[in-house]
């Protein structure tokens, strides 16, 4: 599971649903702007000259929101219109985010950029702060999500500025405190200190917001104290965090789990899901696995309504570990099931919307080019019948090959069973393979060094997804240049095929000798051993047997 922060759009009532699964910085494009763009036209704009302009502008929000964005720009269009012929600045410059909001919505963010200027000169002769506020958050995702960051970083700063000069006080304190939390993911791997700091300017901002506030609701100023205080427990659980302080991680998730009593209007589901799923996540990792399944649970409840699939999928998986700490295999089952379903319906969807324009694109073509595919496909046919002959008779060799490793790889398990110990490819009696160090290591060094990485091996530290050489030399004590010199020369191995062989043996025993992991998907095999993804694993697994970790089980199952 990646230890990562969450997003909130500054300005605005959202946060990225995602800063539990493999995401930083992760928007979902199409319901983030849209949600702009509601917000856009939250105050209503009354133009006296002509009240037609409020109605095009509902209407173009009610049609951008069944996906009809050509109708809500000629709609918003013709209010624009309509605002500057009878002067009402405040309706031109609505109409105008509008539009801006809308093509950043159909992914046009150039075109977005552009008009967006346009927004910030009729904000700036009308000296609305709030709305050049809003204005430099939405550059700020735009030069994002083109991949320019240090352009996005230089907007949020505008952002601040403007956000400083809002007259209501406890609006500004609101705003400020969205904006810090927004810059803190900027910093994620970078600077913990930076994280750090933003995560508390955020914190101290909107402690400052009055309880009694006519312009802040207070169950909004608790939803993004919630919110804080979840990214703080995150920040301090994060394992590559230098300064990491468990103590600290569970006393701002406790600090968020206070605040949803403060107030008796409903907090937002979402924000409520990422908590539960953040305390879930965190008892986890202490392995106190019946708190865990106990705040996964409650996060699953409130998702069924309030469907946010990353997180189901998440929680899924914790569930699975958590029930198999507590040596529950038919809920473990239960719930990795259910994790590698919405998995593989998650990956279909994706795939899918990226599929969309390639598919449009070819369908487009399909006429002018069935005739050339058909002179291929009678060439390719050829071929094939060619291609397909050769490939049986390597077939059959191939399999009578790999099942071949795969009796060495048992008879070497068994061999190796009366000391409880498997080695696949070199013997590990410490001593030196004959190849040359490159380095001066003195014998003391040397024998310090092996005796910790006997100890670094029994731990199983090498199941950590976050493992490097540097950080494996931090923890040792030693440099890196030592480290890798030592593995190199008493191991036979270079960091990474070290590290491999460490996680396949592992995975390879734990097969061996519980059933219950042959039932399990590869995707869980892959986080059981530490890999960041199944393709990884895999090809992790067959180079140092010689064969899949599919095939492997199916042997197990009909064999052993």
């Amino acid at each position: 599971m990646s230890e990562k922060l969450s997003l909130r759009i500054s300005c605005l009532v959202w946060k990225g649903s995602h800063l539990f699964f493999q995401r930083l910085h992760t928007i979902f494009i199409s319901f983030l702007f849209f949600l702009f763009f509601s917000m856009a036209n939250a105050e209503t704009i009354l133009c006296p000259e002509n009240k037609n302009i409020d109605q095009l502008i509902d209407q173009a929000i009610s049609v951008n929101s069944t996906g009809k964005s050509k109708e809500a720009l000629r709609l918003l269009q013709k209010a624009n219109d309509i605002a500057k012929s009878v002067g009402c600045e405040k309706g031109e410059l609505n109409t105008i985010q509008n539009i801006m909001l809308v093509y950043s919505q159909l992914y046009d963010y150039k075109k977005a950029l552009k008009i967006s200027n346009q927004v910030r000169d009729l904000a700036v002769h009308q000296k609305n702060y709030k709305i050049l506020t809003t204005l430099y958050c939405t550059r700020a995702t735009l030069y994002e999500n083109l991949g320019l960051y240090d352009e996005s970083l230089k907007e949020y700063d505008a952002a601040l500025k403007y956000a400083k000069l809002i007259a209501e006080t406890d609006k500004r304190h609101y705003e400020t405190s969205f904006i810090y939390y927004n810059m803190t993911p900027y910093f994620q791997e970078r600077s913990d200190k930076k994280v750090l700091y933003y995560l508390e300017k955020s914190r101290e901002e909107v402690l400052k917001i009055s309880d009694n506030s006519k312009d802040v609701p207070l169950e909004k100023k608790v939803d993004m104290l919630i919110s804080v205080n979840i990214n703080l427990g995150i920040h301090f659980r994060d394992s590559k965090n230098k300064g990491r302080n468990v103590g600290l991680s569970e006393f701002y998730f406790m600090e968020a789990l206070k605040q949803l009593d403060v107030v008796k209007g409903e907090i937002r589901p979402d924000t409520k899901i990422d908590l539960y799923q953040s305390l879930q996540e965190f008892y986890q990792m202490k392995k106190d696995y019946r708190k865990a399944i106990e705040y996964g649970e409650n996060m699953l409840a409130l998702e069924k309504s309030n469907s946010m699939p990353y997180n189901r999928r998440a929680g899924y998986m914790v569930l699975a570990k958590s029930y198999l700490g507590i040596g529950d295999h038919s809920r473990s089952q239960k719930y990795l099931d259910l994790f590698s379903k919405l998995n593989d319906s998650i990956n279909s969807a994706e795939k899918q919307a990226v599929e969309a324009p390639v598919k449009k694109m070819i369908s487009e073509t399909k006429i002018n080019g069935e005739k050339k595919i058909q002179r291929i496909a009678v060439i390719s046919s050829s071929v094939l019948i060619l291609i397909t002959g050769g490939m049986m008779i390597h077939r059959r060799r191939s399999h009578k090959i790999i099942h071949e490793k795969y009796e060495d790889l048992i008879a070497k398990i068994h061999h190796e069973a009366e000391v409880n110990k498997i080695e696949l490819t070199s013997e590990k009696n410490n001593k030196s393979n004959g190849i040359k160090s490159s380095i001066t290591i003195i014998d003391e060094t040397v024998k310090v060094l092996l005796l910790k990485l006997e100890k670094f091996e029994a731990s199983k530290k090498y199941l950590r997804k976050d493992l490097s050489l540097t950080w494996m030399a931090n923890s040792l004590t030693t440099n890196p240049k030592y480290l890798s010199e030592v593995i190199k020369t008493y191991k036979n191995h270079n960091f990474t095929s070290y590290i491999n062989e460490l996680r396949i043996n592992y995975i390879i025993k734990k097969l061996y000798e519980d059933p219950i992991y042959r039932e399990y998907k590869i995707t869980y095999l892959a986080e059981e051993c530490g890999y960041a993804t199944p393709k990884v694993f895999v090809n992790a697994f067959k180079q140092q047997t010689g064969f899949t970790p599919s095939y492997f089980v199916e042997q197990l199952k009909v064999s052993v």
